[in-house]
Order: C-alpha cells, then structure tokens, then sequence
C-alpha cells in the first residue's frame, strides 16, 4: 500500500469524481446457473448443480468467487459435491486486438475425502493469450496446477451472432492434461495423460440493461488414460446482473 502524499492527494482527487464516473470505473457481475451435469476438462464432477458466482473487475485487474453445490446423490459426487475456486487475473492488451492475461485458481472442497484421492484443495497459475482468427475468437491458455503436479494445454475457438436483444454462441475446444500426481494428498504418485474436447452452443437474451439470460447445451468426450464419459451432453440455464 502506498503511503505518500501523492497518493493520498490521488485519492482525494478520486473521491471527488462525480458519481456517474465513479461507478463506471468498475463492475460486480453476479451469475446463477443451473447445470443438468458439471464437467471439467472432459470429467464429470457431478451431476445436477447450482452454480452461483461474482466477479469484480475495474480495468484489467478482475476477482471472484464460483462456487458449484451438487443438487442430488451428494455422496457420490467429487468431494461430496462441493466446490469453491477463488480466481483473479491481470490482462495486457497487445496490437490487433490481442491480449495476454495472468490468472490463478485456488479450488477449495471442504467435504473431500483423501482416501479417494480428492484433494482438500489445489492451486493453479495459468497464462492465456486471446486474438481474433478471421471471424472465429480464438484462445490458447496453459495451465499448472501445482497439488496434482499437471500441465494443461487447451485452445478455444469462438463465434457470436447477433441475434434481436441477444446473441447466438457456439464455441469448440481441444486440450491436453498431463497429470504427475492423480492421488493428490496420498503418498505416491499416479500419473495420467489425456485429452478433451467438446463444443457449447448457447442463446442469451437481455432482460434488461443490466440483467441477462442464457441457454446453453454442451458436449465433452475424451481420449487416453481416461475412458469416454457416458452422458456427456448437458445443458445449463442461467441469469447474469452485472452492477
């Protein structure tokens, strides 16, 4: 924290802004979803969930909690079917509508179970560089996560269509997990590569200036040390409110 006269004329010089300009300056999103399932990266962590969230963002910098309850069978579920990550990063615009943006995860599941090779919690650092490709939104992001000692690569492509008061999406991606520690916080190690793939189609509609709502279909498969998850294809609805 600064503690110099500058900055604290700085901040003077802020509070002083008109209220309109002030507010402008950030945003809150709040997101409520409900999913039929909850993949991540091709593996299915649970089934029926509600997926709540909020994100702060003011210029490049952005935070926020996501969170995924399981709905039904909580026992049978990854970590009892509770999920909280805790995400920020930091975007750098480049030429051409480029950007690159830092980013780390720490995933927290309370109700894990260690003998099953769930992890109490994990930390993750990712890099992602964003640019056009033709009409196509494109994004190349490697992750490491640190608990299972895995690299991930995946590339996404997207596009959008403007449809009355809302949009048509369809995005696809591919990617690579190489995983050096699937047991988590067992002693040894059980190593595993595989890759996922899969495509979302989603509509969103406004309801208003500020509050949106979206509904998505997605399917995911994979190839490699993983067998091909059955019921692979689910569908989200949810309510977006940005403040």
């Amino acid at each position: 924290m600064r503690k110099t006269l500058f900055a604290a004329l700085t901040l003077l010089a802020a509070a002083g802004l008109h209220a309109e300009e002030a507010k402008s300056s950030y945003s809150i999103t709040t997101d409520f979803t409900y999913t039929t399932r909850y993949f991540f990266r091709g593996v299915k962590n649970q089934d029926s969930a509600f997926q709540p969230s909020i994100t702060y963002a003011q210029g490049a910098f952005s935070a926020g909690v996501w969170t995924s309850q399981a709905l039904s069978d909580r026992k049978a579920q990854w970590a009892q079917g509770k999920e909280y990550d805790f995400v920020a990063g930091y975007s750098f615009a480049l030429e051409n509508n480029a950007s690159v943006t830092l980013g780390g995860t720490y995933y927290y599941y309370p109700s894990a179970r260690p003998s099953l090779s769930e992890a109490k919690k994990s930390y993750e650092a990712s890099i992602a560089l964003a640019a056009p490709v033709g009409p196509l939104s494109g994004k190349l992001t490697m992750f490491h996560d640190f608990k299972f000692d895995s690299n991930t690569l995946q590339a996404d492509l997207g596009y959008s269509v403007p449809i009355s008061n809302g949009s048509f999406d369809v995005g696809a991606y591919f990617g690579y997990n190489d995983i050096g520690d699937g047991d988590a916080d067992l002693p040894g190690t059980a190593g595993y590569t595989y890759k996922y793939y899969g495509v979302d189609a989603s509509v969103s509609v406004k309801l208003s200036d500020k509050a949106t709502v979206k509904l998505g279909g997605h399917w995911t498969d994979t190839r490699g040390d993983l067998a091909s998850p059955d019921k692979n294809l689910w569908v989200t609805l949810g309510v977006t409110v940005v403040f």
